[in-house]
């Protein structure tokens, strides 16, 4: 086992000693304190280089649930190679990932509560210290999934107060939580009026099923999955959906070699039905 010195290590990497300090400072580089100084084990080190090399190969993307976003994710997988791993964890969690450095890229719908429409406010409210660039994706159309022929003829978010219409709410930290929140503000509607506001899923798919399955009345999701579900649905705001991604990498090719799949031409073919998208505007970005 050769134990370095952080001057040995640096020299080793062919880095500043500065940012060997930095790195083990952020825990981003394995090292032990031996008698009050760092030091470093080669062998470990030569793994983490491996580690990390492989780990460069690959994209990590987190954010909002999507159902065109993982049929894009799955054509460029299928070509081998390179591969990107998605968390659909939703907006506010993927950008606490990138901001985190855990994941590469997120996709997000977050609305700007103050001014009602989409902006570019959450990088700051969420992001600091480095530059993102926002591309815009496409805008989804986002809804009440009821069952089919609408029984209860439900055809907006006041019908939720009634007594006898059960509701299946999004998890807290999504987008289209952030949405539904809006729009009952909007309406003046307080929360605990509508029966199941409390009770959560994570996902559109999730969502859409409580209402197929018959466990509530109505839901909150994007078109997409009404028709995929033959749901009926209730259209009430169209958002616009995101990708953000470091500056730093925008440029590299893993990056570039990804965003490509969003030509409209491509995007198109791995669409198929794109029932619920607007894809006229994607791969524009949306701030310098």
């Amino acid at each position: 086992m050769e134990i370095l010195s952080a001057k040995e290590l640096a020299a080793y990497l062919k880095i500043n000693e500065k940012k060997v300090y930095q790195l083990a400072r952020e825990s981003s580089i394995p090292h032990a304190k031996i008698g009050g100084k760092i030091a470093f084990v080669r062998e470990i080190i030569d793994g983490w280089i491996k580690e990390k090399t492989q780990r460069e190969r690959h994209l990590f993307l987190a954010g909002s649930d999507d159902f065109l976003m993982k049929k894009v994710i799955d054509g460029y997988n299928a070509r081998g190679g390179s591969t990107i791993f998605y968390a659909p964890v939703g907006s506010i969690n993927g950008l606490s990932l990138l901001r985190e450095k855990v994941a590469n890229i997120s996709c997000v719908h977050i609305l700007d509560m103050e001014k009602k429409t989409y902006t570019l406010s959450y990088l700051d409210r969420y992001l600091s210290g480095e530059r993102y660039i926002a591309i815009h994706l496409y805008f989804r159309e986002q809804g009440l999934y009821v069952a089919k022929n609408n029984p209860k003829k439900i055809s907006s978010l006041r019908h939720l107060a009634a007594g006898s219409i059960s509701f299946v709410n999004r998890n807290r930290g999504s987008g289209t939580r952030l949405l539904i929140d809006f729009l009952l503000h909007e309406e003046r509607m307080d929360a605990d009026s509508i029966k199941g506001y409390t009770k959560e899923v994570g996902s559109h798919l999730q969502a859409g099923l409580a209402v197929l399955r018959g466990e509530a009345d109505a839901s909150f999701g994007i078109r997409h999955l009404a028709h995929l579900l033959d749901l009926s649905f209730v259209p009430l705001f169209r958002e616009r959906f995101e990708m953000v991604i470091p500056e730093e990498i925008y440029r590299s090719e893993r990056i570039r070699d990804f965003l490509s799949f969003f030509d409209q031409g491509r995007l198109l073919v791995l669409a198929g039905d794109s029932t619920g998208y607007d894809t006229t505007e994607t791969g524009s970005i949306i701030n310098t």
